[in-house]
């Protein structure tokens, strides 16, 4: 079928790698208008062609839109180095990404080239600001979160050992520490944490009590036990987005479709959700998607965290999904790679659909037009290289097997 019966469908160039510019600038220009929040969302972490998107579509709206802040799917805490880095501070970019960027995102190197073209925009004059909205330690550790509020607040003689308790390593070394405390350990963690929530909303700095506000959705997710309703995270990654909206003109946010996706995912409302709530047409959320490219499959070895056997595969589409329908007008139209605004399609283009494909299975979408304004989709994406690596070092590091 044409492009031409399916308008709602252009071809574009396919992203280079090495020269972040985004090929349909002017469609992105008219989609997003006087939005305030643009949110981009990736069908799976790690992936190469997905993160210079971001990058490329970064510069475009901060030189021809206004845009004067990046949110990233990571700590809030953690971030705070970042933007003192891009807006001139010390240390080497390769320090400062791995330390600033949790869930192991700052190895990208385009999200590295990213970085080092904020600091570059700033330094000629700019002011670019880069915020985390998650929780500290890859959701695994308070030790960021509570080093960046004891940094701000008036101190304690008992910060020392605070400091120490709440310190319980990398992600995977956190969770383990975490799963080896005794019931003892745990409350005394737990209730130090809470005191120091409390000091620092008593103390009255706005940044601090974002990072305390981090440390009492950690504690949410620890005691969450199946209820309804948004989890914690996604409550506090959507406050904090509404925090940073208020102190910014216009923001781009970057994180997975699964949370930028404004319809509930089964049956929970995620970030994207409650963002919609609060800003409303205020509010643009473009998804990205691919139909051929790595999936990691992790096959669980005992019930103790992270303790699994990880593979790295290559997945196509799926029957009922998205993609396949996005596949299918790529080869109509002879390209590799289309932006799909979603308002312009015809009812009967989502018929068949049920979802969009994550994390190794279909992810249900009732109502894809209600969730998405826009769909980037690539037929094909490569992983940023050394990700799984990385990732399978973690899982089998030796650290992994100690107690605390």
């Amino acid at each position: 079928m044409s492009a031409q019966t399916r308008p709602f469908v252009r071809p574009i160039p396919a992203i280079d790698l090495t020269r972040p510019e985004f090929p349909d600038s002017a469609e992105v220009g008219a989609l997003i208008g006087d939005a305030r929040v643009i949110a981009l969302g990736e069908g799976a972490h790690s992936i190469s062609e997905f993160t210079a998107y971001g990058d490329a579509l970064l510069r475009h709206l901060v030189q021809e839109h206004g845009v004067t802040a990046f949110v990233l799917e990571s700590g809030f805490a953690e971030g705070l180095l970042i933007d003192e880095w891009i807006h001139g501070g010390p240390g080497e970019l390769d320090d400062i990404a791995r330390t600033g960027i949790t869930y192991g995102f700052g190895e990208s190197a385009q999200l590295k080239r990213q970085l080092a073209w904020l600091r570059e925009w700033n330094a000629g004059g700019g002011d670019v600001r880069f915020y985390g909205m998650d929780l500290p330690g890859s959701s695994t550790s308070p030790g960021p979160a509570v080093q960046a509020c004891l940094a701000r607040i008036p101190a304690r003689g008992s910060d020392d050992e605070l400091r120490r308790v709440s310190d319980l390593g990398g992600r995977t070394e956190a969770a383990v520490a975490y799963a080896s405390m005794t019931a003892e350990e745990r409350d005394h963690l737990i209730a130090a944490l809470r005191d120091l929530v409390l000091r620092v909303r008593e103390a009255g700095d706005e940044v601090a009590r974002r990072c305390a506000d981090s440390i009492d959705a950690f504690l949410g997710e620890l005691a969450w036990d199946g209820e309804s309703g948004p989890y914690p995270r996604e409550q506090y990654m959507a406050r904090t987005v509404g925090w940073i909206a208020a102190r910014e003109a216009r923001i781009l946010l970057y994180a997975h479709n699964g949370h930028v996706r404004r319809t509930p995912l089964d049956g929970r409302d995620m970030m994207g959700a409650l963002l919609d709530r609060e800003f409303g047409d205020d509010l643009r959320v473009i998804g990205m998607t691919f139909g051929t490219g790595p999936v990691v499959t992790f096959t669980p070895r005992s019930p103790r965290p992270f303790d699994c056997d990880v593979a790295l595969g290559e997945r196509g589409t799926v029957a009922g999904s998205i993609e396949e329908t996005l596949e299918g007008q790529l080869d109509a139209l002879g390209a590799d790679t289309a932006f799909v605004d979603l308002a312009l399609a015809p009812s009967g283009f989502f018929g068949g659909c049920e979802g969009m494909f994550s994390s190794g299975a279909l992810e249900k979408v009732g109502d894809f037009p209600a969730s998405f304004d826009a769909l980037v989709h690539l037929r094909r994406v490569t992983a940023v290289p050394g990700a799984f690596a990385r990732l399978r070092d973690e899982l089998d590091a030796p650290e992994r097997t100690a107690t605390r």
